[in-house]
């Protein structure tokens, strides 16, 4: 018992997976996809910061009341049902497959302004399948590791996003800034809204720690106050770094900017400041990667611990690790790159993507649905409707988020769901599986 508890992490790490999990490659390209709607748009953090803090509170109610692991998977199982849970088990599973094929990508586009041989198509695809199963190797070794990969990599990448989002400010320009404020002319309504869909998007990654509740030390403790403190300081990284790039790049330069960061610093710092930060991205790149491997294999391993997914993906090692699962994980997403480089198939990458985004918004909404049920009783009825309340205004953006996606992405998802209920019952019939409750004792 002790041997695994030492395994285990505790806050300061799972804070750094959080964090680490939130500030992903996303921000790095944050700035360039704000600026058609202007500097304007950084009004838009005055609606995300909010929905952010109270999804955050959400998954921090949960992890305290309930610390199931599998996170959105486990609470829809236990209040909405198997199917439910089925469904969003499915969901947060493709939409992270999706979302690391996506990280490995990233990391590797901006390795080959370090490493030009990387520029032929073969040799980049072949560096992004080794950076794939690389991540899941330092996933087998264990979450400690992982935790510990991703707090140094977070560290190192915020250097050159701190450097601007404080230094910044000695070449920020208040009237560069007021100059670039509504470009498009749009209305302030539209602006924000906007500005919100893709700021919201830079947060997802904030149910890490209810997700790995399993390999969290404390979790009662440790996952709210974890999930809560990842989400400010992703919030203050966004917000400072954000607005002084706006006010250092001419609007014009910014959209069309495919590492805005990387020319602001070119600016503060030379060339040589830029070149270096290139280098510090793949770093960053490399620790999301690990930290969202280690989520697709909590969830995998907890819904196959509830015979809700293939009794392969619940195997695990003398480390407590599933390994035969990473290698599935580290398999599909593999495909998953090969099949994006092939003729047409690649020009639907981009709207996978898009779609997987919508898809981990859906467990979103069943995890806020949760809160009632797993704090009644519990606390005082004043508390009690007040976490309801937060809860509902998070669900209540998560829905609102999915309509203004477009129609493509939107009509993937419904289809989706439409066809859970059938899959679930031909999963059930073809494994001969019997889905268990779970309970908190033997998750965590």
């Amino acid at each position: 018992m002790v041997a695994k508890e030492q395994r285990k992490i505790g806050l300061f790490y799972a804070t750094m997976l959080v964090a680490g999990n939130i500030i992903g490659t996303g921000i790095y390209l944050l700035p360039a996809q704000m600026a058609p709607t202007g500097t304007i748009s950084s009004l838009g953090w005055i609606v995300t910061v909010p929905a952010a803090l109270s999804l955050a509170l959400v998954f921090a109610t949960l992890g305290m009341f309930s610390p199931l692991a599998g996170g959105p998977y486990a609470y829809a199982r236990e209040t909405l049902g198997p199917r439910a849970g089925f469904q969003c088990a499915v969901f947060y599973w493709i939409s992270n497959v999706i979302g690391n094929t996506a990280i490995a990508v990233a990391a590797v586009s901006y390795l080959v302004s370090i490493v030009p041989a990387l520029k032929s198509p073969l040799s980049a695809v072949t560096a992004t399948i080794v950076i794939i199963w690389l991540a899941a190797f330092v996933n087998a070794i264990g979450p400690r590791i992982v935790a510990t990969v991703e707090s140094y990599t977070l560290l190192l990448g915020l250097l050159p996003i701190i450097g601007v989002g404080v230094v910044g400010w000695f070449w920020f320009d208040p009237e560069l800034f007021l100059s670039a404020w509504n470009p498009a002319g749009v209305e302030s309504s539209a602006a924000i809204s906007a500005a919100a869909a893709n700021m919201f998007f830079a947060f997802m990654g904030m149910e890490s720690a209810a997700v790995a509740a399993r390999v969290v030390a404390d979790p009662q403790r440790n996952v709210p106050r974890a999930t809560l403190i990842g989400v400010i300081i992703a919030a203050a990284v966004y917000m400072l770094s954000t607005t002084v790039i706006a006010g250092i790049l001419p609007n014009e330069e910014l959209q069309k900017s495919l590492a805005p960061f990387e020319h602001a610093i070119a600016i503060m710092a030379g060339p040589v400041g830029g070149g270096i930060f290139g280098l510090f991205l793949v770093i960053k790149a490399f620790g999301s990667l690990g930290g969202w491997t280690l989520m697709v294999a909590e969830t995998a391993k907890a819904a196959a611990d509830d015979n809700m997914f293939p009794a392969a993906f619940a195997k695990t090692n003398s480390r407590g690790v599933p390994v035969i699962g990473l290698c599935i994980t580290a398999a599909i997403m593999s495909a998953c790159l090969l099949l994006a480089v092939i003729g047409s198939v690649g020009q639907a990458f981009d709207r996978l993507v898009s779609s997987s985004v919508l898809m981990a918004l859906v467990p979103y909404i069943f995890s806020a649905t949760a809160v009632g049920y797993f704090v009644r009783g519990k606390v005082s009825d004043r508390v009690h409707w007040t976490l309801v309340a937060v809860a509902v205004v998070a669900a209540a953006f998560c829905v609102w988020l999915i309509t203004t996606a477009d129609r493509t992405s939107i009509l993937l998802v419904v289809v989706l769901s439409l066809v859970m209920g059938p899959l679930y019952r031909l999963y059930v019939q073809t494994s001969g599986r019997t889905a268990k409750a779970p309970s908190s004792e033997e998750r965590t």
